[in-house]
């Protein structure tokens, strides 16, 4: 009986959890049809599996308990009916197709009388184009998100296919030659080429093994690349596939060596296991990363950066010298006043980390006679901040 018993649990464990998928895809207005329907079709198969599992057990108890237990399964049995009904309404919307009139790219209003805000004002509206698909699979989904929320629309049912099929380049146009213009039969066929996870979830482990490791640059585009691909698969409700332990690895790999000792002390300090909260863990420090990294780099830094750079070793007796290791990344390649970290820093915490490496105020390194008084700086370097021109850094100007 306790071995029935189990097996049942397993099956009702195994049901919520495509029921939760399930349910994720429909309330998702950008869900891929086939994507819902194989989902669909796993939970109707771990349904059968659990009534089954439920009848070998109760066929083991008396008939006072097994009157208890069907109230278990008339729970069950309500969940599933609740979501086979939102299923069948979601996947309505891909066979019904607002009419409108033939112009595929302007709204027209004049069968029931009325005309539009922008004729009323007089405001002519741009013709509103979609790039075609060329066949890349990280941008089928965003492709095919823009095609049916504001295109399909915007067109008679009976032109979708033609007007789909418009909108594909030529490769893709040759691998649906044989189908005819039927926008059901060509969103299927897509789908099963395009639409496929572990196909995308290969593309995005291949774009992460092409970025380099080092510079901010490569930061950068290894940040982009993970958001895109979270952000794409969010369209059919499939983020959660990001959320592996072996893909954040891959990411963690490819992070810069003083990014990567910040992640490992932020995930340290929260002690967090699970792969799920985990990743979302990691979106949110790329983020920051990225904000912190598009700051050092923007115009207006780039330009104190250089006007740094041209003082640095103004006036100096001595000559030309490379600068000094990061005191934060004892093993890094980069001066502290380069350093991400130290940037980001409140200024008291600059100042006391610079008192406590006794380094000049002025050009931040430590072997220099300015550790005592700034105005001694070797390389009589001052704030590049506009006007000010005082013997301090400008990453600690207040």
């Amino acid at each position: 009986m306790e071995e029935a018993k189990a097996k049942r649990t397993v099956a009702k464990a195994q049901y919520s959890r495509v029921e939760n998928a399930l349910r994720k895809l429909v309330n998702n207005s950008l869900s891929l049809q086939e994507t819902m329907e194989r989902k669909f079709n796993d939970l109707r198969t771990k349904w059968q599996e659990l009534q089954d599992c439920h009848d070998t057990f109760i066929l083991l108890l008396d008939e006072d308990s097994a009157k208890k237990e069907e109230e278990w399964i008339e729970e069950l049995c309500e969940r599933f009916e609740a979501i086979e009904a939102d299923t069948d309404k979601s996947l309505q919307k891909f066979r019904k197709v607002e009419q409108a009139v033939p112009d595929q790219h302007k709204v027209k209003l004049q069968d029931r009388g009325e005309s539009s805000a922008a004729e009323q004002s007089g405001l002519k509206l741009p013709r509103l184009e979609l790039d075609k698909f060329d066949g890349n699979l990280r941008k089928y989904p965003a492709f095919r998100e823009c095609f049916m929320k504001n295109i399909a629309p915007m067109c008679q049912k009976s032109q979708l296919g033609f007007v789909l099929r418009a909108h594909l380049g030529e490769a893709v146009k040759e691998e649906v030659a044989n189908i005819e213009d039927d926008m059901t039969l060509l969103l299927q066929r897509l789908d099963a080429k395009y639409g496929n996870l572990r196909k995308y979830t290969d593309a995005v482990l291949a774009d992460l093994a092409k970025i380099s490791k080092g510079d901010s640059k490569a930061a950068l585009h290894l940040i982009n690349t993970v958001e895109k691909a979270y952000q794409d698969l969010a369209r059919i409700g499939l983020e959660q596939e990001m959320s592996n332990s072996y893909i954040i690895s891959v990411i963690e790999k490819k992070l810069p060596e003083e990014m990567r000792i910040d992640w490992v002390k932020n995930i340290a300090e929260k002690g967090e296991v699970d792969s799920t909260k985990v990743f979302m863990l990691l979106m949110e420090f790329l983020r920051k990363w990225r904000n912190i990294i598009e700051y050092d780099d923007s115009a207006i830094r780039k330009a104190q950066e250089k006007k740094v750079g041209s003082t640095h070793h103004a006036g100096s007796a001595k000559p030309k010298e490379k600068s000094e290791v990061c005191w934060l990344h004892k093993d890094g390649f980069h001066p502290i006043w380069k350093c991400n970290i130290f940037r980001g820093m409140p200024l008291a915490e600059k100042l006391t980390l610079i008192e406590k490496e006794s380094a000049c105020q002025a050009c931040l390194e430590t072997k220099c006679d300015g550790s005592k008084n700034p105005e001694e700086c070797i390389r009589k370097f001052r704030c590049a901040v506009s006007g000010c021109e005082k013997a301090h850094n400008n990453l600690i100007h207040q």
